[in-house]
């Protein structure tokens, strides 16, 4: 089976005119499953039932089975769905007054290898398809009831390294689903090439590098990728997509006890960071299993304004999620478990 969620309106026209139908029904299709919420083709009432029959020998709406969820005191929701194969991911939910962000993932599991996230820690398994991509997305839509009005792709994977399937749903998120372009952020640990490709479209999406170390020595050992894309790299790819797209990168930075927090640090962030159109935001560390250890308070204030004292705009990122392994860098440690246990 098939699923329909991740194809184009284009795309579903030509489904619908191999079954015989006019090209029209496939609007219809796309209008049920990007704008309706649809979850299954009984849902799609003004199409002809001996259509949607059809359809059913072949095609399913979904690309995603809700497993389970977990929510926080604030609203804050981590869903795990499986894909047809099996395989599971997880994506988050985080609501405001004013908005829902949704932090997705981009593939099962991750390559990266980032010392401090759990899901570096667990292997790569597999891309995920642009259905499944967006589909997440409809999913936590059609359980929770809201829309969604920003998208971070931050959750398992590493978007770059999928970045056909990425922006594929990044496309149809936009246009069919109807996120603002520039409510959608993608984030990397700094595939270079891919950082210049991504540029080369654009869009008027958000950039955000995980940098995490100010220092290539330090740097190759929190971000393991750092020894094949060296920091000096990474500046010229960041400059270029400033110049190409003219939007502002976000420059992601996980604050870990006595590793990369002190005020020397903040220095080398500033000068690194010089000739840069930049946004700091500095994330607290969550517990991944690892050795590392959260920055006090009051030492994450003190290399914040080291930063803004040196003219770059900086944030310390709310923690949302912690109680449900939900923040940053946690996706997929219960999951293990479980999927430990079940071996």
């Amino acid at each position: 089976m098939k699923a329909l969620v991740g194809m184009s309106k284009a795309e579903l026209q030509a489904i619908a005119e191999e079954f015989g139908e006019p090209a029209y029904r496939g609007g219809q299709i796309a209008r049920w499953i990007y704008e309706k919420g649809a979850r299954n083709l009984d849902d799609m009432t003004d199409l002809p039932k001996a259509f949607r029959e059809k359809l059913a020998g072949g095609y399913t709406v979904a690309a995603l089975s809700a497993v389970t969820f977990s929510q926080a005191p604030d609203g804050t929701t981590k869903f795990l769905y499986r894909a047809a194969d099996g395989r599971e991911i997880e994506s988050v939910w985080i609501p405001y007054p004013d908005r829902v962000t949704a932090c997705i993932s981009s593939q099962v599991g991750c390559a990266m290898a980032c010392r401090f996230c759990a899901t570096g820690q667990l292997g790569f398994e597999r891309n995920l398809t642009p259905g499944e991509i967006v589909d997440q997305i409809l999913a936590m839509q059609a359980q929770m009831g809201r829309r969604i009005s920003n998208v971070v792709y931050m959750g398992m994977g590493e978007p770059l390294l999928n970045l056909d399937a990425v922006l594929t749903s990044v496309h149809l998120l936009n246009k069919s689903v109807g996120i603002a372009m520039r409510q959608i952020t993608i984030s990397t640990v700094g595939i270079v090439p891919k950082i210049k490709e991504l540029a080369s479209h654009k869009l008027q999406l958000t950039l955000a590098l995980s940098l995490h170390a100010p220092n290539d020595a330090l740097r190759d050992d929190l971000v393991p990728i750092n020894s094949k894309f060296t920091l000096r790299e990474l500046y010229e790819a960041v400059k270029e997509y400033d110049e190409v797209t003219g939007r502002r990168v976000t420059l992601e930075y996980i604050m870990l006890n006595g590793v990369n927090d002190r005020l020397n640090h903040a220095q080398q962030l500033i000068a690194w960071s010089r000739g840069l159109h930049v946004h700091i935001n500095l994330i607290p560390y969550h517990p991944t299993g690892s050795a590392y250890a959260a920055t006090p308070v009051n030492e994450m204030q003190a290399f914040r304004k080291a930063l803004e004292k040196a003219g770059f705009p900086t944030a310390i990122r709310a923690e949302r999620g912690l109680e449900i392994e939900a923040a940053c860098g946690q996706l997929k440690r219960q999951l293990a478990a479980r999927q430990s246990a079940a071996g």
